[in-house]
């Protein structure tokens, strides 16, 4: 059974993550409703079908919709992958990549007129990731 990030480990994770890199930044949600869409789209299900059936198709709906929706005032991108790092741990995996290559990856996500579906997002995430069990 999949473990869903709360509103509040994700909110968490941004704050955490303006306050040690960019302590300067704005902290705090700008768009709510955007945010709820976020964190309940890997949730989502149309006539009892799940709309994202594998661990890795609902991480990446997830990392898709917060770097995509800019909920925060900033730190969206880092947020994005934060979540996506957190999910994975919590439902039993961790993610392995270079930093380089995770952020330009999470840049391209970002990024709306790139076009990059569930479908790329979710096979990148599943060739890097490793299970903990």
């Amino acid at each position: 059974m999949t473990t869903y990030l709360t509103k509040g480990q994700i909110v968490y994770l941004n704050a955490f993550l303006i306050k040690r890199y960019s302590s300067s930044e704005d902290i705090g949600i700008k768009e709510p409703n955007l945010l709820d869409s976020a964190i309940n789209r890997p949730k989502q299900s149309a006539f009892g079908e799940e709309a994202y059936k594998t661990l890795f198709e609902k991480s990446a709906a997830l990392f898709q919709s917060l770097a995509q929706n800019h909920p925060f005032y900033n730190a969206n991108k880092r947020t994005a992958y934060a979540a996506l790092k957190a999910f994975l741990l919590q439902n039993g995996y961790s993610i392995e990549a270079e930093q380089q290559e995770k952020e330009d990856f999470t840049v391209k996500i970002s990024d709306q007129e790139n076009k990059v579906g569930i479908n790329e997002i979710s096979i990148w995430i599943e060739n890097h990731s490793i299970s903990k069990s």
